[in-house]
């Protein structure tokens, strides 16, 4: 029994000092990876779901955000639009350009109602 005991222990001790051996080696960064960059970026999973306001006022809900795959840019962000408590609305495509981050993560736009209502409807059907 004593032995068993001796040797579940040195087999426990050696498993413990591998694991920590693994662990004490230097991770190898990825290029390209920055960590300011990172520091300054926003998950899409929280993104999506937030307000765009003009001024004041809601104009719109970020419904998705559309990534250019072979650029590695952001390409859209599609916005539901117009209809009341998720009636009636319209998914329109918008520039990430014309969306703006201001203070508190508040989503802004320069963009009107009256144009995003005039806007073509975007359809997820497009995207191959």
């Amino acid at each position: 029994m004593k032995t068993t005991i001796a040797i579940f222990v040195t087999f426990l001790a050696l498993t413990t000092a591998h694991a920590q051996a693994q662990s004490a080696k230097a991770a190898t960064p990825i290029t390209g990876i920055d960590d300011a960059a990172l520091a300054r970026s926003a998950r899409a999973s929280k993104i999506i779901g937030s307000k765009v306001y003009k001024g004041d006022t809601s104009i719109g809900q970020i419904e998705d955000v559309l990534v250019d795959l072979s650029h590695a840019t952001t390409a859209a962000v599609i916005l539901s639009v117009g209809g009341f408590l998720g009636m009636g609305d319209k998914l329109v495509a918008v520039p990430v350009t014309e969306i703006k981050v201001g203070s508190e993560a508040k989503f802004t736009t320069d963009l009107t109602k009256d144009q995003l209502a005039n806007a073509p409807a975007f359809d997820f059907a497009k995207l191959k």
